[in-house]
């Protein structure tokens, strides 16, 4: 089963048999995505696919593909070839997480026909900054899950969070900080448009702070408010991850756009 549900993925059967003579076809702006799937093969059953411009594994980056939306993929696993496309890098990203999941231990790929977007521009995880190492973990977990937002309190070293910054961008995952008007100062290590103010109520003035460095401001909320998508907290073990990638909304707080106040 690939975790999230895909939008759509009639059942099929069959296989698709990995070897070490199986090779990858790369067209289009798509080396990235395919490096990353040679690499989850060569960990699973230490083949090294080769290259090959006929190669019965494709992973296509298509512009005709840009209809699936600015995440989605399409994946084709039949009994004699495997062909990825999407008109986007994340949505390459994300099919090289479903081809992951259909892989099993022997270098089996499921059958499938997968084509997949998501329904929310914002599937959040919350995290207090833990050692790097760890928060790389964190990011590799998320991307597996196709998980894309890590919302982080800013309390560590600038250069550590920088790296952060970039470990999540090279892996599909928006680093959102938690500011206040005494922390608006690291607003320069996060690239992200959006800033989270937590609970607190936004001022005009801190309205006004961020509206000039071109951010938004999204906070907390517990009503019924119009919620920007899935949100939850990180434990430990993928369970919350999972719950937050197939059932959506974990605990009781949603993040929501936050509302300037009246100038």
């Amino acid at each position: 089963m690939i975790v999230p549900m895909p939008s759509s993925a009639p059942r099929r059967t069959g296989s698709f048999v990995l070897t070490e003579d199986v090779t990858v076809r790369v067209t289009g702006q798509a080396r990235t995505a395919a490096a990353m799937l040679r690499e989850h093969v060569f960990r699973q059953t230490g083949y090294l696919l080769a290259e090959s411009p006929d190669g019965m594994l494709m992973v296509s980056h298509d512009p005709a593909m840009r209809g699936l939306g600015p995440e989605g993929y399409a994946l084709l696993v039949s009994n004699d070839a495997i062909m990825l496309r999407a008109g986007t890098q994340a949505g390459l990203r994300h099919g090289v997480q479903s081809f992951r999941q259909l892989m099993t231990g022997d270098g089996t790929v499921r059958a499938a026909d997968v084509r997949d977007s998501p329904a929310f521009a914002w599937r959040g995880v919350s995290s207090a900054l833990l050692p790097p190492a760890e928060m790389r973990r964190t990011i590799d977990r998320m991307a597996a899950y196709k998980l894309n937002v890590l919302h982080v309190f800013p309390d560590g070293d600038p250069d550590a969070l920088r790296d952060l910054v970039e470990y999540g961008r090279d892996h599909g995952i928006t680093v959102v900080p938690e500011l206040s008007p005494a922390t608006v100062e690291l607003l320069e290590l996060f690239p992200s448009r959006w800033v989270h103010i937590g609970t607190a109520k936004l001022t005009t003035k801190f309205a006004g702070l961020l509206e000039r460095h071109g951010k938004l401001p999204v906070r907390w909320h517990a009503g019924d408010a119009d919620v920007l998508g899935p949100h939850g907290k990180l434990a430990e073990g993928d369970d919350v991850l999972r719950a937050i990638a197939t059932a959506g909304w974990v605990g009781e707080l949603h993040t929501t756009s936050a509302v300037a106040p009246a100038w």
